[in-house]
């Protein structure tokens, strides 16, 4: 064999994580969800999520004033802007790409849905999420979806089970990895809606319907990257809480 040949031969590498692939297009194409969020809880503050490690922090750093709050938010907003165009300017980014996220994050959203009601019912665990938001008017359903689209898929999906992952991963083979970290922060994502402010009655039905979502929405982190995750999350949410649980 020659050395040419020798340099043209596959050589086995081990595969980057999908998820971590072209990180920081998946950063731009969640931003606009964080920034709706951020802006929306100056319309609404009583649809702050949970699991929001940032907001309150922003608040302390404001000195809990909302017009330094909204100075900052504005300067996030701005500067996103200007990190989009320069971006898109050195071809590092395509604009089109959102469309091409929305449309992907919304079809999963709507198939996650009846995928979830199909398995949980040939197991006869069907059951449904209560609706805590209840009192709250559509803009503030719109404005909350959009923090647990964000925040929830940034501590459970991309910390969660990013970092699960990463470190299954020196002891086990990679989809040994993927499997028991997708089991553990599905249940983790799940048994969180019933801790805290906007918390519910433990319910078998409703903790499987949830972790069962957790899964999807974790596949689709490690196989479409945080972006999708984040838009899928954020698209499930309003539709169900403006048209199915209302």
């Amino acid at each position: 064999m020659t050395a040419t040949d020798q340099t043209q031969s596959p050589v086995s590498e081990p595969k980057a994580h999908p998820a971590s692939k072209d990180a920081l297009s998946h950063a731009v194409l969640a931003a606009p969800v964080f920034l709706l969020y951020q802006i929306g809880l100056l319309i609404s503050p009583g649809a702050a999520n949970g699991v929001d490690p940032i907001t309150r922090q922003l608040g302390y750093l404001a000195g809990l004033s909302w017009p330094v709050y909204l100075a900052v938010v504005v300067g996030l907003t701005v500067i996103y802007a200007l990190a989009l165009r320069s971006l898109a300017g050195r071809h590092k980014f395509q604009p089109s790409r959102f469309l091409l996220v929305l449309g992907e994050g919304l079809a999963y959203a709507l198939l996650m849905g009846p995928a979830a009601h199909f398995i949980l019912g040939s197991l006869h665990l069907l059951g449904e999420p209560a609706n805590p938001l209840q009192a709250m008017g559509p803009i503030d359903r719109i404005i909350a979806s959009a923090g647990a689209g964000f925040y929830e898929e940034l501590i459970f999906r991309l910390a969660g089970l990013g970092g699960l992952m990463w470190l299954l991963g020196k002891r086990f083979k990679r989809w040994q990895a993927i499997i028991v970290a997708l089991l553990v922060t599905s249940l983790v994502f799940s048994a969180m809606h019933y801790i805290g402010t906007y918390s519910e009655d433990f319910d078998l039905g409703s903790f499987s319907y949830r972790a069962v979502l957790g899964i999807f929405l974790g596949l689709m982190f490690v196989y479409r990257g945080f972006g999708t995750a984040v838009w899928a999350h954020f698209l499930y949410d309003v539709y169900v809480m403006l048209f199915v649980l209302d």
